[in-house]
Parts: structure tokens; C-alpha cells; sequence
């Protein structure tokens, strides 16, 4: 009784002081086993409402550069920055419009990110980060310079139109999506065992739809997909981790996997710090949610 009384009178002075712009108390002030130690725990509790706050201070900054319709109307076109920024814009609206209901995400429940990377990547948006986000453009130069594991040459850009499903010659092929997982570190034990995974759980159709980039070189990955008897999985060398400079792969914290959906030319899905024993359920989930 008396722990929910202290709880209660806890959470009324802290949220006063949220809505008078005072931190009710500095971490310096907690001591352990007093009242105030409930402090840590609201860090969680109100995280959301903090999110939510700078979200709504962000897209009031960023409907500053709101995109004229009359120009868009006018070229037909938008360019990949203009398109970059009016999705930045959809991005915090939408946000802001869930109420926090897409902050929740498990990925037990059919979504292909977890709570932890839904939160990251909301908080890389309002905070401005250069990085890829859902719905933006995605280059096809990049992947000219690719290594083809088979041959051990560069792709160019007869190779990226057999890779890049828009770039293909055939109108049939050109609507279809391609599935991206990417690694930066050399020889990395979390890409090989998620491959081993990959190679054996996911369906037919979404392996033929995927392709995988690291920092190996060709010789590197064939030896890898022999020794393990790998045949259903195509990988492609980027040792100046060039492609993944240009798609923001590379992790601003540390170097991790990263998955991505690409079609039509944009970023239909990503994944960032992908963890190796969800990788699969993540790929499969987020081929499922194209469909919904």
C-alpha cells in the first residue's frame, strides 16, 4: 500500500513537472530504496509521450518545406529529394495519426519489426538522421559495382538489370519486389548462421527474390556456400561497402545485418540491426505485409 502511495504521488509530481517543462528530478538526486528511485521507471512509461512531443515539433518544422502541388503538377515528376522529403512529412503524420498503436509491434503477431526497432527508427526520424526510411527512393547506380559471387566480376549495368527487378527488360518482371539482406562486417558469424537458416526455412519464391551483400569477396562466398551446401542463396561482394554507403546500411552505432524490400524504385520495407534468430520470421513477415 504504502509502495502504490509513493508510486501515485511519484507519477503526479513528475507529470506536473513534464507539463511545466521542470524535470521533477535530476538522476544525481535517486538514492537507492527511496521514493524517488521509482524515477528509472518512468523513463519507460513516458517514453512514448516523449516521442510524441518531438514528432509533433519536427513535423511542424518540416511542413516549412512542404513541396508546392502546383510544381508537381507542373513536372509530372517528383526528384528523389523532393520525394524523400514529402515522405518525411507522410511519415510523422502517420505517426502521429496512429497514436502510438505502431509503436507496439511484436514480431510474433505477424510484424517484421520489433518494439525496439519501431522505436529506433521513429526516434532517427524526428531526429533527423541520414538514412533510408520506408518509402524513399532507391538508387539502382549502386548496383553496378556489385561482385557477382559466380564470376567474381562486377555486375554493371547489364548484370543490375537481371538483379534490379525495374531495371529488367521484361515488362512482366519489372512490378516485382527484391529482397536485400546486408552485412558490412568481414566473414561475420551472424550473416552465416542466418543464411544457414534462411537457406532451409524460407519458401521457394521469397529465396528467388532474394540476394545477399556483404563485405567478402567472391572467392570468400563461394567457399562459404560450398562448405555448407548453399545453393538456393545468390550473394554479391561490396569490400568498399559502396552499396552500403548508399543505401545507409552501414549502422550508426555498430555494424550490424540490415533487410530491405525494394520495388518500383523505393524502399518498400527495412529492417535495421536485424537479429540473427528472427531474420527469417522477419523476411517472411515482411513479404506478408506487401499484401495488406
Amino acid at each position: 500500500m504504502a509502495v502504490s502511495k509513493s508510486l501515485a504521488i511519484a507519477t503526479l509530481i513528475y507529470t506536473s513537472s513534464l507539463l511545466m517543462g521542470v524535470g521533477a528530478f535530476a538522476p544525481s538526486q535517486v538514492k537507492k530504496g527511496s521514493s524517488t528511485a521509482i524515477y528509472g521507471a518512468f523513463g519507460k512509461v513516458n517514453k512514448q509521450a516523449a516521442l510524441q512531443k518531438k514528432m509533433e515539433a519536427a513535423k511542424r518544422q518540416r511542413n516549412g518545406e512542404d513541396i508546392s502541388q502546383e510544381a508537381t503538377e507542373a513536372t509530372g515528376k517528383l526528384s528523389d529529394e523532393e520525394m524523400k522529403k514529402m515522405n518525411d512529412i507522410k511519415r510523422f503524420q502517420q505517426l502521429l495519426d496512429a497514436e502510438g498503436g505502431n509503436i507496439n509491434y511484436d514480431i510474433d503477431g505477424g510484424n517484421y519489426k520489433t518494439k525496439l526497432q519501431e522505436e529506433e527508427e521513429i526516434d532517427a526520424g524526428f531526429r533527423g538522421v541520414n538514412r533510408l526510411f520506408e518509402g524513399d527512393p532507391a538508387p539502382s547506380e549502386p548496383f553496378e559495382d556489385l561482385i557477382d559471387f559466380t564470376t567474381g566480376n562486377a555486375l554493371r549495368k547489364k548484370g543490375a538489370s537481371r538483379v534490379v527487378p525495374w531495371l529488367n527488360k521484361s515488362s512482366a518482371k519489372q512490378d516485382d519486389y527484391l529482397i536485400v539482406v546486408t552485412d558490412p562486417r568481414e566473414k561475420s558469424s551472424e550473416l552465416r548462421s542466418a543464411l544457414k537458416n534462411m537457406s532451409k526455412l524460407l519458401t521457394a519464391d521469397v529465396l528467388a527474390r532474394l540476394v545477399v551483400i556483404n563485405a567478402d569477396g567472391a572467392g570468400e562466398n563461394r567457399k562459404f556456400l560450398k562448405n555448407n551446401q548453399i545453393e538456393n542463396i545468390n550473394m554479391y561482394g561490396d569490400e568498399k561497402r559502396e552499396w552500403m554507403r548508399a543505401y545507409t546500411v552501414l549502422g550508426e552505432k555498430r555494424w550490424a545485418m540490415c533487410m530491405m524490400i525494394l520495388k518500383n524504385g523505393k524502399v518498400e520495407r527495412i529492417v535495421r540491426e536485424m537479429d540473427v534468430e528472427l531474420a527469417t520470421k522477419a523476411i517472411a513477415n515482411s513479404v506478408k505485409s506487401l499484401s495488406m
